[in-house]
């Protein structure tokens, strides 16, 4: 599926975590996007929990708004931010966007043998701040992902795959619809200049792929897979990835020149061809004129 991971990724406890070097205090700047309602929060924090890929990442979590915030890093490498009057080194750049916490809760309820409520649900020993991960998703409505079972009051749901997939399945389309309408290149081997004639069927295969990819990223691999067949897209092999798009190379002539001129600095023998009725008229009718060059010459 075509995405670039190397370039975008999700924060990590580790790049939060660098210290300066010893012989200056330990203070760490970064150059980071965020919305303005986060700024204007009196309660801000990071916080880590557990990615849906089984990873560990990094979030935002503002207990005013009661919302959680995906922070992700942009690292091309060999870049440096000036910073009022001082250069910091990590060139990263962390953005910051809403994340809708049915992704994140989606793994324990996948995971889950037990009927219990969401609260009691979220427990992880390695990671103590999904503490925060269940104030926010207590009060939640899941019928999209799970069932509600028993009252209302007591938050208990059971995972269902099949509306799981549904509302994947809307995520994705919607996706799609945007990345047509921004024209965004389906694949890294297409160009914003070039785009290889597609029929709408391809093209809407296409866009479908790239959004299925997009949200890959927060899923687990099986429930990822799951979506791929459920969107009935077709089994790519996987030097065919990025393909698609790619512009037809052109045939490389493989005649050459017969003689090397630069040897000897001897002219090659020249064969005229035979000139035509037109070429002869405008030779005869330039007899007697002066060459071109002539008015470039030293007097």
């Amino acid at each position: 599926m075509p995405r670039n991971p190397s370039k975008r990724r999700h924060s990590t406890k580790e790049e939060q975590e660098e210290a300066a070097p010893q012989s200056q205090p330990k203070c760490r700047q970064s150059v980071m996007f965020m919305k303005e309602s986060l700024l204007s929060s009196s309660n801000i924090q990071v916080i880590k929990l557990k990615h849906p890929r089984n990873t560990s990442a990094m979030y935002i979590f503002d207990e005013d708004n009661k919302r959680i915030y995906d922070m992700v890093a942009f690292d091309e490498g060999h870049r440096s931010w000036f910073i009022g009057e001082t250069i910091q080194s990590d060139g990263r750049l962390y953005i910051t966007s809403p994340v809708d916490v049915s992704y994140l809760i989606l793994p324990y309820l996948m995971q889950a043998t037990k009927n219990i409520p969401i609260d009691h649900l979220l427990e992880d020993p390695d990671f103590p701040a999904i503490s925060y991960l269940a104030v926010v998703a207590t009060a939640k409505d899941f019928s999209h992902v799970a069932d509600r079972k028993g009252n209302a009051e007591l938050g208990v749901w059971k995972y269902n795959e099949s509306s799981t997939l549904s509302w994947l399945e809307k995520k994705v389309k919607q996706l799609s619809k945007l990345l047509q309408e921004r024209k965004v290149p389906t694949s890294s081997a297409q160009s914003f200049t070039y785009v290889r004639t597609m029929n709408l069927e391809q093209t809407k295969e296409a866009y479908l792929e790239l959004a299925h990819g997009i949200i890959a990223d927060y899923l687990s691999e099986d429930l990822s897979k799951a979506l791929y067949r459920h969107l009935k897209l077709p089994e790519v092999k996987s030097n065919q990835i990025g393909l698609e798009n790619q512009r037809p190379s052109k045939k490389r002539k493989s005649e050459g020149p017969v003689e090397d001129y630069t040897k000897n600095n001897v002219p090659a023998n020249k064969i005229k061809s035979p000139q035509s009725a037109k070429a002869k008229a405008l030779a005869k009718s330039a007899s007697g004129s002066k060459s071109i060059t002539s008015f470039f010459t030293k007097k």
